[in-house]
């Protein structure tokens, strides 16, 4: 799992995300401001979620993934979700991706293959198995301590809900 925050918070977030998914492009904007400001009181888990509907989606899931084995998954998680319409309807997506890529300085043999290796597309497909075992039906979805959230209507609420969980004893 890709994580960001204290491991040892009591409240854990875990996200199962499309990165070609416009709503999901928005909360990743909502949860950077969360752990700007409530991040040591919260580990944040990003798991892979790509609708079948978003054809570039699992190519962006393996992306990222390729770019994490060299320590760049936030960097390129990022990438991927600010630059989302430049790439969602595209044919080239892994020219674009690959740019991106040449932009994190990667090394871009290792990359390239890792691409293509089975590794990194099973890390892709068990996130989303491990999220059609819970029941997740749609992106972004939330999990906060193992239970999920729906109907998050602000950042405030968002917030709220975290700091209510990370506060219990």
């Amino acid at each position: 799992d890709w994580f960001k925050g204290d491991k040892d918070a009591k409240a854990v977030l875990v996200e199962y995300s499309d990165f070609q998914c416009p709503a999901c492009a928005f909360y990743y904007n909502m949860v950077n401001s969360l752990e700007r400001e409530i991040g040591k009181k919260m580990l944040f888990i990003y798991r892979h979620y790509p609708l079948s509907q978003h054809k570039n989606a699992r190519l962006a899931a393996i992306t990222a993934e390729a770019a994490g084995r060299q320590r760049k998954f936030w960097e390129m998680n990022a990438l991927l979700f600010e630059n989302q319409k430049i790439w969602s309807d595209t044919n080239n997506a892994r020219k674009i991706f690959t740019d991106y890529a040449k932009s994190l300085t990667l090394d871009m043999v290792k990359f390239e293959k890792d691409l293509d290796l089975q590794e990194v597309k099973d890390k892709v497909e068990n996130d989303l198995k491990s999220g059609q075992a819970l029941g997740v039906d749609a992106t972004p979805t939330f999990y906060l301590n193992g239970k999920k959230l729906s109907n998050i209507e602000s950042y405030e609420q968002f917030k709220q809900i975290i700091e209510k969980e990370a506060e219990k004893t």
